[in-house]
């Protein structure tokens, strides 16, 4: 991807396309890497090829591409951050529920337990029992892990699921 950038890089330096420039230099890769990839498609799709083909378009072609995208960035890089806007309303509702913390708090709370009961059974007892030469246990064994695991994964992935299907049950 990084020769694609550069190439686009370089296109857009020379058509004048400050923004798309920008956006390819400063935000390709990581969480805003999404921005940087709507721009290539959006340029590989106004050039009428596949991703994969951009370094082989003429310069001409690709400059025309560019240059078009680049009157539509900003309303790409608006969509950009009205879709962060929604994720983040989406994420405080989630956390804001109005309700008592204990509807909601045995997620986090289940996942907090379960983690350090797999880290004290892989990590932790195997340490130190070779540190004590003891046989030191764990009152739940590695099965009965497994099935607390499965169990608060089903709830939690699928509670809803089964919670929908009730309903459809009853009426």
């Amino acid at each position: 991807m990084s020769a694609l950038a550069g190439i686009l890089i370089a296109a857009a330096g020379k058509v004048g396309a400050p923004l798309i420039k920008g956006v390819l230099e400063k935000h390709l890769g990581g969480v805003t890497g999404d921005l940087a990839g709507t721009i290539i498609d959006t340029i590989a799709e106004q050039a009428g090829v596949p991703i994969d083909k951009l370094p082989n378009l003429p310069a001409p072609e690709l400059e025309d591409a560019v240059r078009r995208v680049e009157e539509i960035t900003p309303a790409l890089i608006l969509a950009q951050v009205e879709q962060q806007r929604e994720a983040n309303k989406l994420m405080l509702a989630e956390m804001d529920k109005g309700e008592a913390g204990w509807t909601w708090m045995w997620r986090p709370a289940w996942m907090y337990l379960l983690a350090f009961f797999w880290i004290w059974v892989i990590v932790v007892l195997p340490i130190v029992r070779l540190g004590t030469g003891t046989a030191v246990e764990l009152p739940v064994d590695a099965a009965t892990l497994m099935t607390l695991t499965g169990l608060y994964l089903g709830l939690y992935m699928g509670g809803h699921t089964i919670k929908a299907g009730i309903e459809k049950w009853k009426a």
